[in-house]
């Protein structure tokens, strides 16, 4: 190296010791990353997270230099602020410079950074507009839900319970050497799995520290036993979401446990702040676990020239999915519409949304269909759905429906509600527009054969949709765990129905706070099914529990016995408990509810 070159290597170094280090950032809060929903009722409000004093104190020195929220829908005059008390001047406050802001994440930078000193504070924001934007997520935290909604400042978790979810806020914090930090969270509060089979924790993890988090230990315990810690690699950006997954070999016997997950180490060190690194689960080991389903609302028509495609698809998934697995063909502009569904918006055709995941628009092939229907078949639900239904006059215009839903866990401040779907299917005098006919799209489940336009029966088809945003009142907010609630209606049969006989009723429990459906059960009507009250003309005699299993005993048809939830289990080693009996005799099924006592 001669002397030039050694002079420009110490000014290159010179310069580079000049030049100001750029601080490390990272987001915290109580949120997940999953897109806002709407909070409340009002298009004008404040709304705000608490950071205690103990996360403040694992803070303190670093800066808040931004304020990041969600909206859920577009707003207006949007000023954020951090305060120590909501009711007295904040300490600092910021209007957006955009005045109208559209759903979704938004980040407001602070003129003045705020010091965090250690002690408890709030970060929110106020706003207005036309449309309810105040913005929560699917997470829970007794601090992550504080609103004025007009009649002063509340903690809407001591209100609402779990149903008030966590607001869509953070911090931006902005230092060096920033604390390392992981925020676990689960789904659902209470988990239940099967007697004698394999099962699995999940769990997801949100980054708060500004390092890229490659080596993740997360320990688990059973009632408060030793600990087995498990060992994931990843690849975990700062304010990212991930899910992961245990294995277990399972359990034995039935019965009530504790489930603990916690964050062991991050990338071999210590998580900074341990109370939101940890999570409680209520356990619950059963003879049978309810059946999670899928729902699939698909928009099509007799005139869309690709429509083919879902009819396959549900055909398939029907098929391959009995019990697992509800499509609800939803048509427009054609002779088979109904306006009980013109909430459900379709941009073309043929699209559909899963479980009413409105954010998704999903192909209705069966691929994608046979892929949410795994994922989900892997889930535990939140509650079991069944229904009893039958026609109640002899023209087959009314529907006695009683509706059946039985929760793992105790809730309370819930917000679910019933909807009620009347399907038809094997309806005839229709032809569909057919793209695929002569096979130069390929194979599309036997379309290719057929000529365009193609005479089929129509299946699944929605005839009514009683109550799109369900009924309010119709599951109540508190329950208990195992409790099986109630509800009970008359529906009118439309005049569109062209057969009775061929009428499915769908049963959706909707999560009235997100829209979306959280389970479902579909249940034959007409000729498919007769009422547990209808059976005398049956040559079926009154079943009863004998020992641990059902006595069937010289009845020559065939019985199948589930869980409330929609579960078939065997009949043997059966637990005390209600269970809904399905016998059947040549054409006729009849449906009881026998409690084991």
């Amino acid at each position: 190296m001669n002397r030039k070159q050694l002079i420009a290597i110490v000014a290159l170094l010179a310069m580079m010791l000049c030049l100001p280090i750029k601080a490390a950032k990272t987001y915290w809060g109580y949120c997940n990353g999953v897109d806002p929903v709407a909070f409340g009722t009002k298009n004008t409000g404040k709304c705000a997270i608490y950071i205690p004093a103990d996360v403040a104190q694992v803070y303190k020195g670093f800066t808040v230099s931004a304020v990041k929220y969600g909206l859920a829908a577009q707003a207006s005059n949007v000023e954020v602020f951090i305060t120590k008390d909501l009711n007295a001047d904040p300490v600092v406050t910021k209007k957006a410079t955009v005045s109208n802001l559209y759903k979704g994440w938004n980040e407001v930078a602070l003129t003045t950074p705020y010091e965090i000193d250690g002690e408890g504070f709030y970060i929110g924001y106020s706003y207005s507009g036309s449309a309810v934007s105040m913005g929560v997520t699917s997470t829970f935290s007794e601090n992550a839900c504080w609103a004025d909604l007009g009649d002063g400042w509340k903690n809407y978790t001591t209100e609402m319970g779990e149903t008030a979810k966590a607001l869509a806020i953070q911090a931006r914090i902005t230092g060096d050497n920033l604390p390392l930090d992981l925020m676990l969270y689960t789904e659902n509060a209470n988990l239940a799995v099967q007697k004698g089979e394999p099962c699995k924790f999940d769990f997801s993890v949100k980054n708060l520290s500004a390092v890229v988090v490659r080596n993740l230990q997360v320990g688990y315990s059973i009632d408060g036993g030793e600990e087995t810690v498990c060992n994931f690699k990843t690849t975990m950006g700062s304010n990212i979401d991930k899910t992961f997954t245990i294995e277990h070999d399972g359990f034995d016997v039935v019965g009530n446990h504790t489930l603990k997950l916690r964050v062991v180490s991050i990338n071999g060190k210590d998580d900074a702040y341990a109370p939101n690194s940890e999570s409680a689960l209520a356990l619950s080991v059963k003879n049978s676990v309810p059946v999670q389903r899928l729902v699939v609302e698909e928009g099509t028509g007799t005139w869309c020239q690709f429509c083919p495609k879902g009819i396959v698809g549900f055909r398939k998934a029907s098929e391959a999915y009995p019990n697992h697995f509800i499509g609800i063909a939803i048509h427009r502009s054609d002779n088979l519409v109904t306006n009980t569904y013109d909430d459900l918006v379709f941009e073309s055709l043929p699209n559909c949304y899963f479980n009413r995941n409105t954010k998704s628009v999903i192909e209705p092939s069966f691929e994608s269909m046979e892929t949410a229907v795994k994922k989900l078949m892997e889930k535990t639900p939140v509650m079991g759905v069944d229904a009893n239904v039958k026609y109640t006059d002899s023209g087959k215009k009314k529907i006695s429906v009683e509706a059946l839903t039985t929760f793992l866990g105790a809730h309370k401040g819930m917000n679910y509600r019933l909807s009620f779907v009347l399907l038809e299917s094997c309806i005839t005098g229709y032809t569909q527009v057919n793209a695929f006919a002569g096979g130069k799209l390929g194979e599309m489940g036997g379309f290719e054969k057929l000529p365009n336009p193609a005479t089929i029966d129509m299946d699944h088809v929605a005839r009514m949709n009683y109550s799109y945003n369900g009924i309010e009142g119709s599951i109540p907010a508190d329950v208990e765990a195992d409790e099986t609630t109630r509800y009970t209606t008359t529906l009118d049969v439309p005049s569109t129905i062209q057969n009775p006989d061929n009428c499915d009723l769908v049963v959706l429990v909707l999560d009235a706070n997100t829209g979306k459906i959280e389970n479902a059960v579909k249940v034959e009507l007409g000729k498919h099914t007769t009422d547990i009250y209808d059976a005398e003309q049956l040559l079926i005699p009154d079943f009863s529990f004998q020992g641990d299993r059902l006595n069937v005993d010289g009845f020559s048809g065939s019985v199948r016995i589930f869980t409330p939830g929609g579960v078939e289990v065997a009949n043997s080693n059966l637990a005390p408990g209600m269970y809904i009996v399905k016998a059947t005799a040549g054409n006729q099924t009849v449906t009881r509810k026998l409690i084991k006592r």
